[in-house]
């Protein structure tokens, strides 16, 4: 009596590594760009978040810091005299391929009662492997803070809600 071997055939095994190469190779590009899009819209959210906590710290204290902003996020005030603030710590562009730009020309400074002076601007977040880029305005004095997405034609941060 026969007796029959357990296992896969060589033929089987061959058609399953094809089958998952292709699965692979459909689902990789995918996830390349949902990292993307995570590590540009993580960065502009502690963009914000540094923002935040150096207002929040500016008020607690009573007293004014400045900061600048560069390429790798928040860093310490280039041309102010005032003290560094408490939020720049909270950004630094490691993620490869973030890229950070900004039209702010110079520091931005944030007073005892929260209100901002110094440069306000464009702050524009992308990443090389998208082309969509997100960005948002930081208005004097107030400093609200108007969020989108930018349009490289008109140079300017609009409002779209979808993401690319």
């Amino acid at each position: 009596m026969a007796r029959k071997e357990a296992g896969f055939s060589l033929v089987e095994l061959l058609i399953t590594a094809v089958l998952l190469s292709l699965l692979a190779g459909l689902v990789l590009p995918r996830s390349q760009n949902w990292l993307a899009r995570q590590r540009r819209d993580g960065a502009v959210q502690s963009l914000f978040h540094g923002l935040e906590v150096s207002r929040a710290g500016a008020v607690a204290k009573g007293k004014a810091c400045a900061m600048a902003l560069t390429a790798s996020g928040w860093a310490e005030p280039l041309t102010s005299s005032a003290s560094t603030c408490s939020g720049i710590n909270d950004l630094t562009a490691t993620a490869p391929g973030l890229r950070i730009t900004t039209t702010m020309t110079r520091d931005l400074e944030i007073g005892p009662t929260g209100l901002l002076s110094g440069a306000g601007g464009t702050v524009v977040v992308g990443h090389r492997d998208l082309t969509m880029e997100r960005c948002f305005v930081i208005a004097l004095p107030l400093g609200t803070v108007r969020t989108g997405v930018y349009d490289n034609d008109k140079r300017k941060c609009i409002k779209h809600e979808k993401d690319k």
